[in-house]
This record gives C-alpha cells, sequence and structure tokens, in this order.
C-alpha cells in the first residue's frame, strides 16, 4: 500500500511533474490517503476563491480510500515521536501523524516531504516529486 501526503495530491491537482504521471501510472487499488491528509486538504481549500478547487480535490479525494488515524497508528506515532526525541529530533506534529499512520499500517509513504521525514527509521519513503 502506497499513502499519498498531501505535497503530492497538491502537485497533481496543479498539474506538476512527475506527480501527476506517476499518480497516473500507479496501481489504483494500492493507493490510499491518510484521514490526518484530508483534513490537510479540505483545510487547505476553505480558503481557496472558486470552487474549481474544491471540485477538483472532492473528485480526486473520493478515488482513493480514506485509511483513518486509529489506535494503532496513534501508538506508531507516540513511538516515532518518543524516539525522535531521544535522537534530539522532532518533526512537525501533523508529518508525525501521518508517518504513524503509514508505519502502523506498513505502507510506503509517498512524499516530498522526505527531508524531514527520512528522520524516521524504517518508515518506507517515496517522492513523486522528483
Amino acid at each position: 500500500m502506497k499513502l499519498l501526503d498531501s505535497n503530492i495530491l497538491i502537485a497533481a491537482l496543479k498539474g506538476r511533474e512527475p506527480a501527476v504521471s506517476r499518480l497516473r501510472e500507479a496501481d489504483p487499488r494500492e493507493l490510499a490517503v491518510p484521514a490526518i491528509v484530508v483534513y490537510e486538504l479540505e483545510y487547505g481549500t476553505l480558503g481557496a476563491q472558486g470552487s474549481r478547487r474544491k471540485a477538483m480535490l472532492n473528485g480526486l479525494l473520493s478515488s482513493l480510500p480514506e485509511i483513518p488515524f486509529d489506535g494503532p497508528a496513534a501508538r506508531e506515532a507516540a513511538r516515532i515521536r518518543a524516539a525522535l526525541e531521544r535522537r534530539g529530533m522532532t518533526i512537525g506534529p501533523l508529518d508525525l501523524l501521518i508517518a504513524g499512520t503509514a508505519a502502523s499500517r506498513g505502507a510506503v509513504l509517498v512524499t516530498g516531504n522526505v527531508k524531514e521525514l527520512e528522520r524516521i527509521e524504517g518508515l518506507r519513503l517515496e517522492d513523486w516529486t522528483k
């Protein structure tokens, strides 16, 4: 399973390559979106002018299964945070929850935010922005 981060979905919605091509080429049965990413995207469209962007987002999200932030994801996010803090590192709180969701399911997190997320040992990442 590959979980798509908000920056990948935004890049695809804006028509940016290689995100668009990678999304088209991917097996849709292998793709999903974490509920935390849905929150980020929904919040981001609240201030947007016009309904075109919202309609595009809804169309894209409706084609992807949504993965909840549940108990296993919460426990994994807590483990990741503690491990990072022991090493004197931090990441953003929403990135932490998204990483916990991916790690708890053994999924690959598809993101353009590799620099921050590669600090998490064992988290599988793919960058569809390069």
